[in-house]
This record gives C-alpha cells, structure tokens and sequence, in this order.
C-alpha cells in the first residue's frame, strides 16, 4: 500500500490564504497571531487532519522534546502506575513519551534502547539496573541523562529513584519473625521487580533472627497460579513451614488461595506476606499484609529529575519512603 501523501503547512495556508510563515507562527506561538487568523488556521488544520513535522526542530535545536521510556513488562501493575506517574509530569510540559517493554531480556533491552536513540529522544528512564555492555556503550555515546526506577541504588553512575527494595524486603520479614513465625520461606519470580534486593533483605533478617533461610525462585514471572504450584512445592519439601514471604503480591495472592484450597488457617497456621499492595491482596479475605510502595510518585519524581537533568542540573539518587501493612495475613501482636 502506498503511503499516502501528508497534508503540509503550505496547504494549510493556502486554504486559509495567509502565508506559510503564518502558519508556522500560530503552530510555535499561537498568541503572537490575529485570534480571527488563528482560529480560521486551526479549522484548516482539524480539516485537513495535519500532521506537523518535527524532523526540522530535531536537526535545529538537537532537541526531540521526547522521553524514551523502557520497563520490563507493561501488564505488571506497578509498571502501569510509574507509567501514569510519568504522564502525570509530561501532560503540563512539552514532552512526549515513547514507551516499550522488554520481556526482561538484556538483549531485547537493548534493541529498543537503540531504536530510541535513534529517534533523538532527550534522555531515558529504564526499570532495571542490569544492562548490556553494548546498551552502557550506546547510552555514553549519546551523552543523554539516564532515570532507573523502582530500586534505591547507591551502586551505579546513573541516577535512581525508588525505595531501597532489601531493607523494605528485611522490614516486614522482621515483622513476621515478631509475630511468632520461624519458619518463614522466600517465593520469587526471577523476572519481577527487583527481586534480587528483595531476596537479599529477606535473608538478611533471618540470618539476623538465627533462622534458617529457605526460598524457591521461579523463571518465570510472577503470576497467582505460579505462586499455587509452588506453595505445593514448599509444603511438600518443607513440612514446617508456617509463613510465605513473596516478593510480589501476586505471588502472595496465590498462596493464600492454595492455602484456603487445602483448608489451611491463615494466618493461624501460616502467615503471609507479599510486597507492592496491588488490589488483588488488599480484595482478598484476609486482606495480605503487604509493604506499601509509592508507585505513582515514583514516576513523578524520575520525570521531574529527568527534565532538570536536560536542563543541564546535577541531581542526587531518590530514596523514597515505604510502608508496612499489616494487612489481616499474619497473626495479632496481642
């Protein structure tokens, strides 16, 4: 199918009968053209569906006014809600936001990064912390500011926003361990948020407490009939077990369904806890005690320091603050 020919500005102009540069004036400055010209402009351009064209702007100023955004998943909740967070910031200023995902894979990040770039975008915000030598390569040589999200992380050049995932993961693993629970096993998706941190903190409050660190970790991503199979797993190999920790709240949501399957009291008999407090464990019965983490204002926050970066600003790593709920999933401290 061949591509259909574009509306320009000179035709725009000629149905209005000003000139090109006219039309160029209202489209970059609006207020600076006669409000009767400008109006009869703008019927013209929802007429004939313009389209403007921004490739001459990119070349003169070297600037897109674009973002490219990459997270490992887009279905995942807590990447919908930096997604809205980003927007939130973007929808008051003049930029635009190229967003994809990279199903978790090293390369496959790296070929939508490339694509980015390629399209002159003015910096980048990426989900994970992991990257490919070539993706570092790509990354310096376009001499863009780069925003990693979700993990408070002190280790890396680039700038991070997020809550530090293994002391949240350690907090409410303490909580559990106050509540009477010693036989607390870790569930994990290997391709999730942070999991790693999270495992870490998890295994820093039992070996704190002198408890026996016991995990299972899944290839997959996270999902609530994973979690059942591999609560069946646990129970089978560890027979005392008596409390999940998960580093998801899905996975956490299908514990406590295997749970009430096998008419195991929770959380009288295993506690539960997850990490996120997605909607699926704060509608359950009991409601899963999760840690609370600012999603939304993390997007926010990395767009906000990404725009000060382009702007040419030097800005410090964002730790953001997390919460615990108790949620009904574990036992009274009474």
């Amino acid at each position: 199918m061949q591509k259909k020919r574009r509306p320009t500005m000179q035709d725009v102009a000629e149905r209005v009968g000003v000139t090109k540069m006219t039309v160029s004036r209202y489209l970059k400055y609006p207020e600076r053209v006669a409000k009767a010209t400008g109006d009869c402009i703008q019927t013209a351009l929802d007429d004939v569906g313009y389209i403007p064209n921004r490739v001459p702007d990119i070349l003169s100023n070297r600037l897109s006014y674009t973002i490219g955004v990459v997270l490992p998943s887009l279905s995942h909740p807590v990447f919908q809600q930096v997604i809205q967070g980003i927007e939130k910031v973007t929808e008051t200023s003049k930029y635009q936001v190229m967003v994809t995902h990279c199903g978790y894979s090293l390369e496959a990040e790296e070929q939508r990064i490339q694509c980015l770039l390629s399209f002159n975008v003015d910096g980048l915000i990426l989900a994970e912390n992991q990257h490919s030598n070539r993706t570092l390569k790509m990354i310096k040589t376009a001499g863009i500011p780069v925003v990693e999200v979700l993990d408070a992380d002190t280790d890396v050049e680039r700038m991070s926003v997020g809550i530090d995932n293994e002391l949240a993961a350690t907090s409410m693993v303490n909580v559990m361990i106050e509540r009477g629970y010693k036989h607390i096993v870790c569930l994990s998706a290997r391709k999730g948020i942070r999991t790693q941190s999270k495992l870490q903190g998890y295994v820093n409050a039992m070996e704190s407490a002198g408890l026996q660190a016991r995990s299972l970790t899944a290839k997959s991503e996270s999902s609530v009939s994973l979690a059942k199979k591999m609560t069946r797993k646990v129970l089978e190999r560890y027979t005392d077990t008596d409390a999940f920790f998960c580093t998801d709240d899905e996975l956490a949501a299908g514990v406590l369904l295997e749970c009430q399957r096998q008419d195991i009291n929770v959380p009288e008999s295993i506690g539960i806890a997850g990490i996120h407090a997605l909607d699926i464990g704060q509608s359950m019965m009991p409601k899963l005690a999760s840690i609370v983490t600012p999603d939304v204002e993390t997007g926010e926050r990395a767009m906000l320091s990404l725009l000060s970066m382009i702007e040419g600003h030097s800005m410090p790593n964002d730790t953001l603050e997390f919460e615990i709920d108790e949620g009904e999933s574990l036992l009274s401290p009474y």
